[in-house]
């Protein structure tokens, strides 16, 4: 499942960018979300994540790593949340509507349920998939 949405750059000082990007979904991952950036070099930057923590993020701060969500606003047509991105040495901050984050879950949902994320791994496919993965693969892998 691809899912293209904008969200807000938000930067000091100066008036936020709109940033698309795709959310991604896929039942080889079932336990992660995917936000995919496109680059200028034809090589896009991908956030791998636990839906979980998109879960938790969409009612309240979460996250202690490299990803940290947390809705601003009340609820209502306006609410946002926002997406912070670490790496070391480096922070982007995005927020994105509450609807659109909601709306997305409940697909990744439609497609597998929370709790049976485990009848749809297949270990030996990963493995296989670990051995052949270049070192630099575009991916960065965060909790």
């Amino acid at each position: 499942m691809r899912v293209p949405v904008v969200l807000e750059l938000v930067r000091a000082d100066r008036p936020p960018v709109p940033a698309r990007v795709e959310l991604r979904y896929t039942g080889a991952e079932p336990y992660a979300v995917l936000l995919a950036f496109p680059t200028a070099h034809a090589r896009e930057v991908v956030w791998r994540f636990s839906r979980a923590l998109l879960a938790q993020g969409l009612i309240e701060a979460a996250g202690e790593g490299d990803v940290r969500l947390r809705p601003l606003d009340a609820p209502g047509p306006d609410e946002v949340v926002e997406i912070e991105l670490r790496s070391p040495g480096e922070r982007a901050l995005f927020r994105a509507p509450h609807e659109v984050l909601r709306a997305y879950l409940a697909r990744t949902q439609e497609h597998i349920a929370f709790g049976t994320e485990h009848e749809w791994l297949d270990l030996d496919h990963a493995v296989a998939m670990l051995r052949l993965a270049p070192p630099t693969s575009g991916v960065r892998d965060v909790g």
